[in-house]
């Protein structure tokens, strides 16, 4: 394994770790005040973003480790990924307000656009661009990052976020949630 292999590897790790506190300081936050406080936001921020350009890097970086890419590889990928930024983009354009995205503004339960198909469509369009990546470039270790990504992010949704809307909105979440599947 090549250095920086070894160091985005390292960083990929480092961030799954830095996912526990995250996920314990945003739960705090949202029992102690209904949302994030800015640090707990630029936090949330940091790791998203980090895992993103992690999982690219090590897509690059270990192509062709679990299959050589080929035409329908990349085109596949490619479309994974482009169609995860679609929804990232269609999930924040329905929040209307970058301090939604980031738990900053807890005033209202979303559910027009995208969250009618979705409850969670920043983290689907975020695991399809990962899970396209990896794909793309037949990365083993892109694909476990994708993977680490998507168990994280459940227990996080699952520990974390739906208990929070269960106690912010109520019955009005509850028949949102028997309506609209989790992820898809």
């Amino acid at each position: 394994m090549s250095s920086l292999l070894s160091i985005v590897v390292g960083y990929v790790l480092i961030n799954a770790v830095l996912a526990v506190p995250f996920t314990l300081q945003a739960r705090a936050d949202f029992q102690r005040q209904g949302k994030w406080s800015r640090p707990t936001a630029a936090f949330s921020g940091l790791i998203m973003h980090g895992h993103f350009l992690a999982t690219i890097a090590l897509a690059w970086l270990d192509r062709a480790s679990l299959f050589q890419p080929n035409l329908i590889s990349l085109a596949l990928g490619g479309a994974l990924f482009l169609g995860g930024a679609f929804v990232i983009f269609l999930g924040r354009y329905a929040y209307g307000s970058q301090e939604r995205v980031y738990g900053l503004l807890e005033d209202e339960l979303i559910q027009h656009g995208i969250y009618r198909r979705t409850r969670n469509p920043q983290y689907v369009g975020y695991g399809a661009m990962f899970v396209g990546s990896a794909v793309a470039a037949g990365s083993t270790f892109a694909v476990l990052s994708a993977v680490s990504f998507l168990v994280i992010i459940h227990v996080f949704i699952t520990w974390v976020e739906e208990p929070h809307m269960k106690r912010t909105f109520g019955e009005t979440f509850e028949r949102y949630a028997d309506a609209v599947q989790r992820y898809w």
